[in-house]
């Protein structure tokens, strides 16, 4: 007990708050992404279930992008200025709960951009806040992190092959796709509230940390650029990669595809922290980028699944590798107490905003000119974001 009577936290890296801590953020990074398991391979899937074209998912999809862009960024500064991370984590997965509630029942084009844009807003969310979260209570972020955050590959894949192997889920039934997403956000809901929120400790952010900018200096934009390019290249995989699976390979059950690159990530997560100090920041992203081009071109130009099959392997590159990077750039470059919003900034402007870009065009290109196409052209992108590094000599490469 303190003098005023009032129960003293366990600081972070203390055996007392430390261990106990990162299980619960493991378990509900499992969680989680069981959620994410569920809406990025399938909400396309439901989309074209409602008979909705290829130019309309992706406008929709872009739709629920773009509004993906402002919701981290409007909740996350909140959660941030409110030093209330987790209960904003939990509203969010309530609000999509009841946005997903009329999901099935919705007619028309606008009434489901509506509801899509409202799903993004929300859905969104959690995973920056989750992150902000986590990073803020682990004892040792740098080398913990990846070791909580596998555990969200690890239910991710777990959600799909279980899906496959059981059958739970009928792909041409836009109801069956619902059912399956709120029963793991409900989940989800649960496990967010359980989630232990020791922000008030004391951090060990050092004092020039961001310096006067509060983190948000050229450094932090030029970041901001390359990840955008990133994911630009990415929204032709997780606008239309289960539809082409469908269309194009004639794949009547697809989405656990997807669980081969979720399983990839594991042992790069797993050991991200060693990889960041042998290779460093830039080298990371530099790896990342370029796997993408490999990945896409595969895609593109080898319509086959006994090439794209192995390809899914590089998702431990295209999404494991750089988001390690990504997350360890942002914690050592903002202070903790802006650290929700730069999470917020990162999902929103350099995943959101490309994401909405990619996916609207996309869906033009894949209508007028084909998935081969549309995969070339994407895989390029992403080797003006290498130039981006290369031009920068190491400025990425900050320091904790």
């Amino acid at each position: 007990m303190e003098a005023d009577g009032q129960p003293v936290q366990p600081e972070r890296g203390t055996p007392e708050g430390g261990g106990a801590r990162t299980v619960q953020f493991a378990m509900h990074y499992f969680v989680l992404f069981t959620v994410m398991a569920t809406v990025y391979p399938y909400f396309q899937l439901l989309l074209q279930a409602r008979g909705f074209t290829k130019a309309e998912i992706g406008l929709l999809q872009g739709f629920m992008a773009l509004a993906g862009m402002c919701g981290p960024m409007v909740l996350g500064y909140l959660a941030d200025r409110s030093g209330q991370r987790r209960t904003f984590l939990a509203l969010s997965l309530l609000a999509s709960t009841l946005l997903l509630l009329p999901l099935n029942a919705t007619k028309g084009f606008w009434a489901a951009a509506l509801l899509t844009a409202g799903l993004g807003f929300t859905v969104r969310t959690p995973v920056p806040l989750t992150d902000a979260l986590t990073a803020g209570e682990l004892p040792d972020p740098v080398h913990q992190y990846g070791r909580v955050r596998v555990w969200g590959s690890i239910g991710f894949a777990t959600a799909l092959l279980g899906i496959r192997l059981l059958g739970l889920v009928d792909e041409t039934s836009a109801r069956s796709m619902r059912a399956a997403m709120l029963a793991t956000t409900v989940v989800c809901l649960v496990s967010s509230l359980l989630l232990p929120e020791h922000g008030r400790a004391k951090h060990k952010d050092t004092p020039q940390a961001g310096g006067g900018s509060g983190g948000f200096d050229a450094v932090f934009w030029l970041f901001i650029a390359v990840a955008a390019l990133h994911q630009f290249g990415m929204a032709a995989y997780y606008s239309f990669f289960t539809i082409y699976l469908h269309d194009r390979l004639g794949m009547e059950s697809a989405a656990w595809v997807w669980g081969i690159g979720a399983a990839a990530e594991v042992p790069l997560l797993f050991y991200g922290g060693r990889i960041i100090n042998r290779f460093g920041l830039t080298g990371m992203l530099t790896a990342s980028l370029g796997s993408v081009t490999v990945r896409l071109g595969v895609i593109g130009l080898l319509p086959t699944l006994w090439a794209i099959l192995p390809s899914q392997a590089l998702h431990a590159m295209t999404f494991g590798l750089f988001h390690a990077a990504s997350i360890e750039f942002l914690r050592r470059k903002v202070p903790a107490a802006r650290r929700g919003l730069a999470m917020a900034l990162y999902i929103s402007l350099a995943g959101a905003l490309p994401g909405l870009v990619g996916s609207s065009l996309g869906g033009i290109i894949v209508e007028r000119l084909g998935y081969s196409v549309l995969y070339t052209t994407y895989a390029a992108v992403p080797l003006l974001g290498m130039a981006l590094l290369a031009t920068a000599r190491g400025k990425l490469d900050v320091t904790a």
